[in-house]
């Protein structure tokens, strides 16, 4: 026992130290390609903003919204065509790509294979290979627990694979895919009395992507 916690702590440490993405240029990035090759296409003279939980509640989407600062640049540009935008610190992804939402998330973790962030729910869920219902009861039962403006602020753990080029959400069923080539997370993890939460998935997602 008190070799996991050890373990658990050394990872928790490197984890805090280490809890950053690559550094790209701030600009916009039109495309994955342009993200994996940190290589902005256009510049950025926009404003970001940290939406609010009640216009979030009352609009949906994501976390940030890219507002243009030049009246002549359409709303729909940074809604829908956008790919990605860096401030120079960090990277936001816009779900809408993926249909996971509105707006943008930020990039909390990434490895040689993987982005990892947290993102609203699907609105195509069968794309994942899930059915409405699935979510509903996936991660603790949260998502169908709550009415439509609690639901619009529940963020699931993702990761984007920069190979396939594709989101793919992580839940119970599948986390072990990925942290298990560490076996001290998976021990952690399999200790978890709550394996399902996403507190703990989107930790462990976390600690495995900067260990790697």
């Amino acid at each position: 026992m008190k070799k996991l916690i050890l373990i658990i702590a050394l990872i928790c440490f490197n984890n805090h130290s280490n809890a950053q993405i690559g550094n790209y240029p701030e600009g916009i990035y039109m495309d994955l390609q342009e993200v994996l090759d940190k290589a902005p296409s256009k510049t950025a003279h926009v404003e970001l903003e940290h939406r609010t939980p009640g216009k979030i509640k009352m609009n949906g989407g994501n976390d940030y919204q890219i507002n243009a600062l030049d009246k002549d640049v359409k709303r729909s540009y940074f809604l829908k065509e956008v790919f990605a935008y860096s401030d120079g610190t960090d990277l936001y992804m816009n779900c809408f790509k993926y249909e996971l939402q509105y707006w943008y998330s930020k990039v909390e973790g990434e490895n040689e294979n993987f982005f990892f962030f947290k993102a609203g729910i699907p609105m195509n869920p069968k794309k994942f290979g899930l059915e409405n219902s699935d979510v509903s009861y996936m991660f603790g039962g949260i998502v169908g627990a709550f009415g439509a403006a609690k639901r619009a602020l529940i963020r699931l753990p993702y990761v984007l694979d920069k190979h396939t080029k594709a989101p793919i959400l992580v839940s119970q069923k599948n986390i072990r895919d990925y942290i298990g080539g560490s076996p001290g997370l998976v021990e952690a993890y399999n200790n978890e009395t709550e394996k399902d939460a996403i507190e703990v998935l989107s930790k462990y997602l976390l600690m495995w992507i900067n260990e790697h």
